[in-house]
């Protein structure tokens, strides 16, 4: 009987171990399966704010490239105004010398039969020399006017192109003559730009980005000059790579801001003045490219920004 009732109560000790394991199990699946839940709403959580993050960045990316057109807005009406004002100034100077030679033309002809000493009195009285000596220089500078306004009005639409991502062959040294046409109006009455372009190649690019990279180093170089000063810009081929280099001799850089000059939102500029989104973007677009971006300065001295891009293979080349 004794043996009997041992036996029952280990047999009720391990139902209730077996149960209390059950029961541990159970917990421990619902534990499992809480967690998981919480694990996959926060990865959904992740995931919807990765999208919404990559969608604001390409709303900055957006907002850094109408942030630079709108810089060079202001100068780029003065390059317009300029040309159209001296083309109408001729125009008008034109519209009266051409009165005056139909004016000279009628009473030459009501004079016909006069001598030829009052030919010309008249030729002098009308000043036909010099109308006739200013007319082909003004047409000539009406018309080089004109040119500049077209120009100046392509290049500002090439450079603000949307959804430009197929890549095409690119002349370096002339798309960076017409990126210093664009930013002329900002840096032209205080920096003397000095171009050695020696390019031989072309490479393997969007013109449109790598335009606003050479804009923005073109603007920052401007704004980091006080006074009066230079930009050099120059080019060359090494190896497979073509290299093109923005040097200037403003204000410079410290090494605490060196370390971080192309980090997104950073920037020395006062507020309002800057998004800190120039330097990261043109990195960003360099990378996309194939190539590298750098910088070195010496504060006080200048600083220099050096690009460099794979050359076009002759695969490339041939389509």
């Amino acid at each position: 009987m004794t043996e009997q009732s041992s036996l029952a109560k280990e047999l009720a000790l391990l139902k209730r171990q077996l149960s209390r394991e059950r029961e541990g199990k159970i917990l421990a699946e619902e534990l499992l399966e809480s967690k998981s839940r919480a694990l996959y709403e926060a990865n959904q959580q992740l995931s919807s704010a990765l999208e919404t993050l990559k969608a604001q960045q390409m709303q900055m990316i957006q907002q850094e490239k109408l942030a630079s057109i709108g810089l060079v807005a202001a100068g780029v009406a003065h390059e317009i105004n300029t040309p159209a004002g001296f083309v109408a100034c001729n125009l008008d100077v034109l519209n009266n010398y051409v009165k005056a030679i139909l004016t000279f033309q009628h009473e030459l002809v009501e004079q016909a039969q006069l001598e030829s000493s009052l030919l010309t009195q008249l030729r002098a009285k009308h000043d036909m020399a010099s109308i006739e000596e200013d007319m082909p220089d003004l047409i000539a500078e009406s018309l080089t006017g004109i040119d500049r306004i077209a120009a100046i009005v392509r290049e500002l639409r090439n450079f603000s192109r949307h959804g430009e991502d197929e890549k095409t062959k690119v002349n370096i040294d002339r798309l960076v003559s017409e990126t210093l046409n664009l930013a002329a109006g900002q840096i032209k009455y205080h920096v003397e730009v000095i171009t050695d372009l020696n390019l031989k190649t072309e490479i393997l690019g969007i013109p449109g980005k790598l335009s606003q990279v050479f804009l923005n180093l073109i603007i920052n170089a401007g704004q980091a000059i006080e006074g009066f000063g230079h930009l050099w810009i120059s080019s060359y081929e090494e190896g497979e790579s073509v290299y093109l280099v923005f040097r200037d001799d403003g204000i410079g850089m410290s090494e605490s801001t060196l370390q971080k000059i192309f980090d997104a939102f950073f920037t020395t500029k006062p507020i309002g003045k800057g998004t800190g989104l120039g330097l990261s973007i043109s990195m960003e677009i360099i990378h996309q490219h194939g190539g590298e971006l750098t910088v070195s300065s010496i504060l006080g001295k200048g600083s220099e920004f050096v690009i460099q891009l794979p050359k076009l293979s002759s695969e490339e080349g041939k389509k």
